[in-house]
């Protein structure tokens, strides 16, 4: 989604009592089946933050998120191979730049943007563990065996480039609205010989409906909807599920330049992995996380810096990558 920055509001000293509603959300129970290798396009927290259905005005917008993800998985398919237990690590660098200008057919501003993500660090380690017997049926004898296999791998570089080729947003008093569609393009580098990627090698679709409502003593309540379909990864044969996700915000803005508040997410696949490649069956699973978020905006000289640094940690996770998602962000108004 477009970048924010910080919406003037009348405020009055008081705690926010919106964490039920964060935690009502990470709950949710939604049943799904698992990607790929336990991951998609889909990044939790990289959706926004704060003010995430709320565009200023018209102009250039410079959004710079780094993240750290360190997650795991039990029982995945990852480059048509079958693990029991996968491992990640991460560092990533997104940088979103957009532009949007006022159109009085509609009512409100439109543009475009696009994102470029860059991995300064990505590991990856694999390992496979079995049981079994061998003999013959014919003697009955048999003996014990056991298996075990491990792998991993360090990549850095271009990531899978995003597309945002439409942006349209509305302010309406207290109530704000962006509706933003995401094209993921399949520009970073992929190997399914490989456990460390930078790519996932398919196009994804996302279509996208961020809300705000934001009250005159510093209440706000924020979420962004999407549901993501992706091609096949020709390299796999593996045509991973239609997808639906939510980021959401409850936050109290203390005055115009501090806000604390919480952040979450739940995450289901609403269709069934297809695909030669797709050799776990139904592999259900389901995903949310939560944790706290905090934005301040600074002055450097005659620019405001608004900068973001949110903590997600999965509470729930059942066949998908799971783990913790650090955020460091600021954003730049021109």
């Amino acid at each position: 989604m477009p970048g924010t920055v910080r919406k003037d509001v009348h405020r009055r000293p008081a705690l926010l009592p919106a964490f039920c509603f964060l935690i009502l959300l990470a709950a949710c129970p939604l049943s799904a089946r698992a990607m790929e290798g336990g991951a998609s396009h889909y990044i939790q927290g990289a959706y926004g933050d704060f003010l995430m259905g709320y565009v200023p005005g018209p102009g250039l917008y410079l959004r710079n998120d780094f993240l750290f993800q360190s997650a795991h998985l039990s029982g995945s398919i990852k480059g048509g191979r079958v693990y029991g237990e996968l491992d990640t690590r991460m560092y990533m660098n997104l940088t979103k730049l957009t532009y949007l200008t006022e159109v009085p057919a509609i009512g409100g501003l439109m543009g475009m943007g696009v994102g470029i993500p860059i991995i300064a660090d990505v590991s990856v380690q694999g390992s496979m563990a079995a049981d079994f017997l061998i003999g013959s049926h014919k003697t009955r004898q048999y003996r014990e065996g056991h298996i075990q296999k491990a792998g991993g791998g360090d990549l850095g570089g271009l990531s899978d480039i995003i597309l945002m080729p439409l942006i349209m947003a509305w302010n309406l008093g207290e109530c704000h609205i962006v509706v933003s569609p995401l094209v993921f393009l399949p520009t970073g580098y992929y190997n399914p010989d490989v456990l460390a990627n930078l790519g996932m090698n398919y196009v994804t679709f996302d279509g996208n409906v961020a809300f705000t409502w934001l009250s005159p003593k510093g209440y706000e309540v924020s979420f962004n909807a999407g549901y993501m379909m992706s091609t096949e990864n020709e390299a796999t044969q593996y045509l991973g599920g239609h997808e639906f996700h939510l980021d959401a915000t409850a936050a109290y803005h203390v005055n115009e330049r501090l806000a604390l508040g919480g952040v979450g997410y739940v995450y289901a696949q609403t269709t069934p992995d297809t695909g030669a490649g797709a050799k776990l069956g139904p592999y259900m699973s389901q995903a949310a996380g939560l944790g706290p978020a905090v934005t301040y905006t600074a002055t450097l000289g005659r620019t405001n810096v608004t900068l973001f640094a949110k903590w997600l940690h999965d509470v729930h996770a059942v066949n998908r990558l799971a783990g913790d998602m650090i955020y460091g962000s600021f954003v730049l108004a021109f």
